[in-house]
């Protein structure tokens, strides 16, 4: 189940409405919606899956190293 942010028109993931939701269960709109946005434009501007896979890779060298 999504979350759509008032103040910013879209629907927020459920991941990160949770992440915005305090011990009452209240969502804070402002920053769900805020970190939705920010996550689409990074979407958009770099294959976040690509970046992921290079991470996973650079810690595994680094353990070889160690």
């Amino acid at each position: 189940m999504s979350y759509f942010s008032e103040f910013y028109q879209i629907e927020v993931r459920e991941n990160i409405a949770k992440e915005f939701t305090n011990f009452k269960g209240e969502v804070d709109d402002m920053m769900a919606g805020l970190h939705e946005i920010r996550v689409r434009l990074a979407e958009k501007e770099f294959d976040l899956k690509e970046l992921e896979a290079r991470k996973k890779e650079s810690k595994r060298g680094k353990q070889n190293f160690a």
